[in-house]
């Protein structure tokens, strides 16, 4: 970055020095002035561009080529009486940065010399000889030699860091390297997801030992990351019955195998169980493609143990826990709810939140809020499976479907609350509870979860502070039947199309239950979220999953599809209350949307809920065509729309949903 900020200061120095030379000569009294000023301008903007290379590595050149150009500028205005003849001393400071005493001599050399020059062709060579010249000349390379003095000893200096910097990485063993990353970053790997935490330890073991191969996998399910590094044409996968051997041999023995099999090419493998020190290995990392040693494997042990914890809660927190309360996050709650889902099993969900949270965080600050959410955490963590869905919201996973236990449940966990926060009146949060059944043959986890929190929403609104979600009715199923048929081929040209649109619906109907919408309207949001993109039904592959920009004619196919979904839906009655978020989904709130150009509160609340939740998700997510973004880039760019794109109501409820900011950050949101 040193050269790009040198040019630009070269480019700005040469048109102040022409506007000087400007004020005082004219063009043509002064034309090798303004020609070497327009010369250093040039080699300014060389420098930024980085072209041609040897500009960007060879310092002696940009020191020779300054003085050149600064004595061509004092030639052309006045020569030995020059007001210009400073400069040559900041050009001498170039010579700073030239790394050797020869290349020093050359570039103080260059600078006498280019004075001597500029002397001459300004006048009578016999000025040479002046003694005002030769005093100039002799200051000149008094300065130049005391700057070659100093970056002979700055290289040193540098030289000799560099040197003692080599020796102590050199020093730094193996295991020395393991416990760094496990102290630093270990701590850390609690809040990953178990992918997140697989890809880290991969890294993590090829940084430390070294290898063309690194490999971590489960024992049980689909678990594993595999990083390889140099020119593989193949490497081997989890697949490899080789890999899967070293893996399962390790764990049951409890001990490190090397293996000098070839596999792809890659040589000297040695697998390393990952698991507590007593009971089974949850699994193993296997490295190859050097001669690992005896130091090798004691730092891979120990990485093992430092992770060990984070792989052994992946069961419990399979996304990763919550940094502020230390339970299990919304992540690990939607993929244990499809695990359990998945067994046929009966579940309780139960949905907790905190009536009068945002007024407490308000009145006693935001440390008190993060405090009392921090010890709710706590005491709901050790007593049942419960989740910190976001904001002031908990879920709590109950076995079987009873609802007496249910409200027992409920109970008790307003009464864990009223303990912690001291009382039940006045500005302290109070507990409302919502809860809903999953039976045998329930898939959808983003169902019964809906289901609870707008449970919840009835219960916050409730004196005793506790609600059932109503057992679907007939109509209902037949809507939703209705709906997954809709979606169905979609899902069918890109499963991640489906996994869009129920996360969407699933987000939609949190951030209503935080705008207090009735129940009913929290149904109609639901299912226009799920159905807001049916309409891409329409629209052929090749532009629905094209890389990059679309052409203006694809553009205009893509914005069919809100008029189209709206078309499809109409007729059919159970899901007519899907249409409004089907056709205005695309309307901004500055009214430059599609396809009505409806403006602000013309359009439909639930439409500018879910364009918002629609943007956010879109955002977060991998695609075949483009990889998502973090939550705060995501979250960063929902706000910086809010009042143009987005509602900032819906904004607002936004980033109470997923991070529970509330008061923190409301004013951000418009």
């Amino acid at each position: 970055m040193t050269f790009p900020r040198t040019g630009i200061f070269r480019v700005a120095l040469a048109g102040v020095l022409a506007l000087l030379v400007g004020w005082a000569w004219s063009p043509v009294e002064a034309w090798v002035a303004y020609l070497a000023l327009g010369l250093a301008a040039i080699f300014g903007a060389l420098l930024i561009l980085g072209r041609p290379r040897i500009l960007a590595r060879e310092t002696l050149t940009h020191a020779v080529l300054d003085f050149a150009l600064v004595g061509a500028l004092v030639a052309g205005t006045g020569g030995e009486g020059s007001l210009f003849f400073p400069l040559f001393f900041l050009a001498a400071l170039g010579i700073l940065r030239v790394e050797t005493p020869a290349k020093a001599v050359v570039a103080t050399a260059a600078a006498v010399g280019a004075y001597l020059l500029a002397t001459i062709a300004a006048g009578d060579p016999g000025t040479l000889w002046s003694q005002t010249v030769g005093l100039r000349a002799g200051l000149l390379a008094l300065f130049c030699a005391v700057a070659a003095l100093l970056a002979s000893e700055a290289h040193n200096h540098r030289r000799l860091a560099l040197g003692l910097a080599s020796a102590f990485a050199a020093e730094l063993s193996h295991v020395e390297k393991a416990e760094g990353l496990i102290s630093r970053f270990g701590p850390a790997l609690r809040f990953l997801s178990l992918e997140g935490v697989l890809q880290w330890t991969a890294e993590a073991a090829q940084a430390v030992v070294g290898g063309s191969y690194a490999h971590v996998a489960g024992i049980s399910g689909n678990q594993h990351r595999t990083v390889a590094q140099g020119n593989l044409d193949a490497f081997p996968s989890w697949w490899h019955p080789s890999i899967q051997r070293l893996v399962l041999w390790s764990c049951r023995e409890g001990e490190v195998v090397r293996s000098e099999e070839a596999i792809h090419g890659i040589e000297g493998f040695v697998a390393v169980p990952i698991g507590l020190a007593e009971g089974e290995k949850w699994g193993a990392m296997v490295l190859g493609g050097k001669r690992f040693g005896a130091e090798e494997e004691r730092a891979l042990k120990l990485l093992a143990a430092g992770v060990a914890p984070a792989v052994e809660n992946a069961n419990a927190a399979p996304g990763g826990l919550d940094q502020l309360s230390g339970l299990p996050n919304r992540d690990s709650l939607c993929r244990v709810l499809r695990r359990e889902l998945s067994h046929d099993g009966s579940l309780t969900i139960l949905a907790v939140g905190l009536n009068g949270f945002r007024s407490y965080s308000r009145t006693r600050g935001i440390a008190a809020g993060d405090d009392l959410l921090r010890r709710l955490g706590e005491r709901l963590g050790d007593r049942q499976r419960a989740f910190h869905y976001g904001g002031d919201e908990f879920v709590v996973v109950l076995g079987g479907s009873d609802e007496t236990r249910a409200r027992r449940a409920a109970l008790a966990i307003r009464q864990l609350v009223a303990e912690e926060t001291g009382g039940s009146g006045g500005s302290l949060p109070t507990a409302a509870v919502g809860f809903a059944f999953a039976g045998p043959g329930e898939e959808d986890p983003d169902s019964v979860l809906g289901a609870a929190l707008r449970a919840l929403g009835e219960a916050r609104g409730r004196a005793e502070g506790v609600a059932e979600a109503l057992g679907e009715s007939e109509n209902g199923a037949r809507t939703l039947e209705a709906a997954r048929a809709l979606i169905r081929p979609l899902e069918s040209r890109d499963p991640l199309i489906g996994d869009h649109l129920k996360a969407v619906s699933s987000l939609a109907s949190f951030i209503g239950s935080k705008m207090s919408l009735p129940p009913e309207e929290l149904d109609a949001l639901a299912l226009g979220a799920l159905l807001h993109d049916v309409g891409k039904i329409g629209v052929p592959d090749q532009i629905l999953q094209k890389p990059g920009r679309l052409t203006d004619e694809e553009y205009e196919v893509i914005k069919r599809h809100p008029v189209m979904g709206a078309e499809m839906l109409a007729p059919i009655e159970e899901l007519a209350s899907a249409v409004p978020v089907a056709r205005h989904h695309h309307e901004r709130f500055d009214g430059r949307g599609y396809p009505d150009g409806l403006r602000g509160e013309e359009i439909p609340l639930a439409a500018r809920v879910v364009s918002v939740a629609d943007a956010f998700d879109s955002m977060t997510r991998d695609w075949a065509y483009a990889n998502g973004i973090s939550r705060e880039a995501a979250l960063e760019e929902v706000e910086r729309n809010s009042g143009t794109q987005f509602d900032p109501l819906v904004v607002r409820a936004l980033l109470e949903a997923v991070w529970g900011l509330g008061d923190r950050r409301a004013n951000s949101a418009g």
